[in-house]
């Protein structure tokens, strides 16, 4: 089976690079599936999952990005995020009392914050995409 090579980066430094059979993105109008060969895609990312499988199409990894960019061509898919985090280091206790803390504040910042890390409790909890 085809492999298509897939790099997830922050503004720090490469979190993931490797060739895989496929990887779930969480685009600004949906999530979307990159397979080999997918045609020249540009999009803006929502705070969500990324979802990367192996070419047997079981889940290898599973990141939450802030927000971002994704660039896909046949051969490759690099996604451009603000932050990111592995899901399986995230803590549902630590991300509720982050959405307590913003609540009690009224900022732009806040509210914006507020948001994403509402997207990443909901990432912790959402079963989607986990087989494919």
């Amino acid at each position: 089976m085809a492999t298509i090579s897939f790099d997830l980066v922050s503004p720090e430094n490469l979190i993931f690079n490797d060739e895989v059979g496929m990887i779930i993105v969480p685009g600004k109008d949906g999530d979307f599936g990159v397979l080999p060969g997918h045609s020249k895609v540009m999009s803006s990312l929502r705070p969500g999952r990324v979802m990367v499988y192996g070419e047997d199409k079981n889940l290898l990894k599973s990141f939450f990005v802030s927000g971002g960019f994704a660039e896909v061509n046949p051969e490759k898919c690099i996604v451009l995020a603000e932050s990111v985090d592995e899901i399986h280091s995230l803590e549902k206790s630590a991300i509720e009392k982050e959405i307590q803390d913003l609540e009690s504040q009224d900022t732009e910042n806040a509210k914006e914050q507020l948001f994403i890390v509402k997207a990443k409790l909901e990432s912790l909890s959402t079963s989607f995409y986990e087989k494919i």
